[in-house]
């Protein structure tokens, strides 16, 4: 039962990745005025980080609670990309977000906050990339 939450917490938070990073981000700049497509797309990114907070937490939690039955190696095969996205995501969030909304979008800070913001996404999908096949793996 733990495993399937683990891996139900894990899925939830890769899938709002993929979809956002890949599907509406893409389509709401390819459609709307770069203005709009940012006006469309600023209300959606808190729900996005918190939803990769509350994911992460369960997947952490379910391995503690769960630990007793784990070796070391799965352990940390579990833990540690979890905690890269949580870290990674929380940067995103609580640090790059807010900067990025005071700015301009024609500002050359904007522009290099969201490279960084992009950098920590590719990190947080990749880190869960790498959860799930420490998942599966047994």
């Amino acid at each position: 039962m733990l495993r399937l939450l683990f891996c139900l917490a894990i899925a939830v938070w890769l899938g709002s990745v993929v979809c956002l990073s890949f599907v509406v981000a893409p389509v709401a700049h390819g459609t709307f005025p770069t203005d709009e497509a940012r006006r469309f797309l600023r209300p959606l990114f808190p729900r996005y980080y918190r939803l990769g907070a509350v994911c992460g937490f369960i997947a952490l939690g379910v391995v503690l609670l769960g630990r007793a039955g784990l070796s070391q190696e799965e352990l940390a095969r579990l833990t540690i990309p979890v905690a890269v996205a949580m870290v990674a995501s929380l940067i995103g969030g609580e640090w790059i977000l807010p900067r990025l909304r005071d700015l301009d979008g024609e500002d050359e800070r904007f522009a290099r906050l969201h490279q960084v913001s992009a950098m920590l996404n590719t990190t947080t999908l990749a880190a869960l990339v790498l959860a799930v096949a420490g998942a599966v793996m047994r």
